[in-house]
């Protein structure tokens, strides 16, 4: 898991510098393996040579390859000092920008703070409404006041009504009275015309003296009943009525009096802790808005001095100074990586895989003249496409091991049975894997086979006239046993 997550890592740094998905595998793929041609960068990646050619010259150029000098090219795998430099680079650029932006921004967060802040300001428009409402409100307060006791003064005005109803009580029996007298007044001129009517009429002493007193008692004895009894009650009755009322009157007038008189002492009351209630509040809001003001401007002033040049100073500049000498270490490498080279693969080179010396095999091919003599482990291992294309008159050998009774061996064998320039041999040791052309140019490689089956090889080719002579009698040794 670990390894493909580094792979994975190296495979998005690469991306990064450029690279298709398909270059990045094949920088996988050769890197490592030491000195590789074209070909086999085609064989190993599984991709047309053209195609090989064209990314082999795109890691060279951004720096992931380098070219060995020698007949054909001839590249090796550096490590990825570009991705990385680049990557430094990138980050460098990136903590030179946050050095330059992030001052303006902190500025442009401070002024964005401090514009916001302004909203603070509302408090001094506030104490202001406050000084106003320590006038405004108590005079407010005592209108409402002065129309109670403009209301209480009607209150009083019950008093008016108490001293008439007392009044009232006192003549009430008195006129009563004297109407009961004007009326008993009445009644004795009454008694007096009815006697002298019944004198008129009775002309008898007896009768007359007799209806006197008929009149005297019913009219005389019933009215003075009556007045006494209405006396007694009505009068007794309107008194306690009266009584009652100039009572209540009283209550009320007596507590509106009560009212009146405690009314300057709770205005007073009032006025006086309105005005300390909002004196104190005016002052802890002048506190606050004081308080916040110089906490944000203190803020600011610690943010700037003690963290941002902090950050700067101790952190940012230490940080480009490390990436400056890693970058100037890496680059040093790298350029000592491109140039070191022990020696020249122009005239004499190694082979260290399958598909090096298949690559090597194909590319001779294209270049042979008359004669060509290939030695391979199996014939499925020779390129039997590149070898159709060769020319009449080329003279092609082959040692190998094949099986007749193999219908691939056969069908590859049919191919070329009848031509006259082709000659095959069995060969089957299957130790060497090399290639003569023309006695110009010689690969030999030593081929050993692993628990599992696969070959393993190393080899060398040269073109030099001392390594041909060396090498032609070894392979032709091998024809001679094939």
């Amino acid at each position: 898991m670990l390894e493909k997550d580094k792979s994975s890592a190296t495979m998005q740094v690469l991306e990064l510098i450029g690279l298709a998905q398909d270059e990045v595998t094949t920088y996988f793929k050769i890197t490592g393996r030491g000195p590789v041609m074209v070909g086999e960068i085609s064989l190993l990646s599984e991709i047309p040579e053209e195609r090989a050619a064209t990314i082999a010259e795109t890691l060279f150029q951004k720096g992931l390859l380098k070219q060995i000098p020698g007949k054909v090219p001839i590249y090796e795998a550096l490590p990825p000092y570009a991705a990385l430099l680049g990557q430094i680079h990138q980050f460098k650029e990136t903590i030179k920008t946050f050095q330059k932006v992030t001052p303006q921004n902190i500025q442009k967060r401070f002024d964005s703070f401090e514009s916001h802040s302004t909203k603070l300001k509302k408090l001094d428009d506030y104490r202001s409404y406050i000084q106003m409402m320590k006038t405004k409100l108590p005079a407010q307060i005592k209108s409402q006041f002065d129309r109670f006791e403009k209301e209480l003064e009607q209150v009083k005005r019950f008093q008016d009504v108490k001293g008439f109803i007392l009044n009232l009580k006192e003549i009430v029996p008195e006129e009563i009275t004297k109407e009961f007298g004007e009326m008993g007044s009445r009644l004795d001129s009454m008694k007096i015309e009815i006697s002298q009517r019944f004198e008129k009429v009775f002309r008898i002493g007896a009768l007359k003296d007799m209806a006197e007193k008929i009149v005297s008692r019913v009219i005389s004895e019933q009215f003075k009943e009556m007045t006494n009894y209405f006396r007694d009650k009505f009068s007794k009755t309107t008194q306690n009525m009266l009584d009652k009322v100039i009572e209540q009157l009283g209550s009320i007038t007596d507590t509106a009096g009560e009212i009146s008189t405690d009314l300057s002492v709770i205005f007073t009351d009032i006025e006086s802790g309105i005005k300390t209630t909002l004196e104190d509040l005016d002052n802890r809001i002048k506190d606050a808005y004081e308080d916040i003001i110089t906490g944000i401007a203190e803020l600011k002033e610690l943010f700037r001095t003690e963290i941002f040049e902090t950050l700067q100073n101790d952190i940012i500049n230490n940080i480009i100074d490390q990436l400056d000498s890693s970058e100037l270490t890496m680059n040093e490498f790298w350029e000592r990586s491109k140039e070191a080279t022990l020696l020249s693969l122009r005239d004499v080179w190694f082979v260290r895989s399958i598909e090096g010396i298949k690559a090597q095999i194909n590319d001779s091919l294209t270049r042979v003249k008359m004669r060509v003599h290939i030695i391979a482990p199996k014939l499925k291992d020779i390129d039997l496409v590149a070898l159709s294309r060769l020319k009449k008159h080329v003279n092609i050998r082959i040692s190998t091991n094949f099986d007749l009774d193999n219908p691939e061996d056969q069908r590859g064998l049919n191919q070329f049975v009848d031509l006259p320039n082709f000659t095959i041999r069995h060969y089957p040791r299957e130790n060497l894997w090399s290639i003569n052309k023309d006695f110009e140019e010689v690969v030999v490689c030593a081929v050993s086979q692993t628990e599992g089956g696969e070959h393993e090889i190393a080899g060398i080719g040269s073109i030099l006239e001392e390594h041909i002579k060396l090498f032609a009698g070894l392979l032709e040794d091998v024809w001679i046993q094939s």
